[in-house]
């Protein structure tokens, strides 16, 4: 299985690249990474023109980018899709860092050729676009959508064909949480200056540049 991460690029809320904000001793995408990295084969970061270069910086297996730039992203899950030589996809965006390899393998369980689009739904908050499991055969269909002007993951998770997975465990709905704000970032660096947070991030980052 393959894991893609969509980079995006700059946050009209955050006022820059959220990709690239220093979280700790890394970056938050690379926060990203260390939690997806146990559930998968291979990690590639989909960036555009703005932060290729910075991500292609960091250690990082793979960097592509995005085939349209500014289109959303359901173009980011084309362009992984267009690459992966892996059956089962898992796509999640840069500015989710508590996601959490049980929904990931949840998802990943229920995807296939006849199911290949699966996401969860939250109980109270409803569906949850990321993260998303896609099977090789979603390309086809992501690529009509595209091809209708469709620039959403909701509409791509309204086909007949998508499966949706309810996330009932309140241990796990954390991991649909993204920083989308000041005080969401500021929030994710006060938990990780904790002693607890701190050495558990140091191993992490110790384990991810190993």
């Amino acid at each position: 299985m393959t894991g893609f991460v969509l980079a995006g690029g700059a946050s009209s809320r955050m006022g820059r690249d959220k990709a690239l904000l220093p979280v700790g001793r890394a970056t938050l995408i690379e926060r990203v990474m260390c939690r997806l990295r146990p559930r998968v084969q291979r990690v590639v970061v989909i960036g555009n023109p703005r932060n290729i270069a910075e991500l292609r910086a960091l250690p990082i297996d793979e960097v592509l980018l995005d085939l349209a730039p500014g289109y959303g992203p359901l173009m980011g899950v084309f362009t992984g899709l267009m690459h992966t030589s892996s059956a089962v996809n898992v796509f999640i965006s840069c500015d989710m860092p508590y996601i959490d390899g049980r929904v990931i393998d949840r998802l990943s369980g229920d995807c296939r050729d006849d199911v290949p689009m699966v996401a969860g739904v939250h109980p109270e908050q409803g569906l949850q676009p990321f993260p998303l499991a896609c099977h090789l055969k979603a390309c086809g269909i992501v690529g009509a959508l595209l091809n209708r002007g469709e620039r959403s993951l909701r509409a791509l998770l309204s086909h007949p064909s998508a499966g949706l997975v309810q996330i009932r465990e309140p241990e796990l709905w954390r991991a649909f949480a993204n920083v989308n704000t000041l005080a969401d970032y500021a929030q994710l660096c006060a938990e990780l200056a904790t002693p607890r947070s701190q050495s558990e991030a140091s191993s992490r980052d110790e384990r991810w540049r190993r």
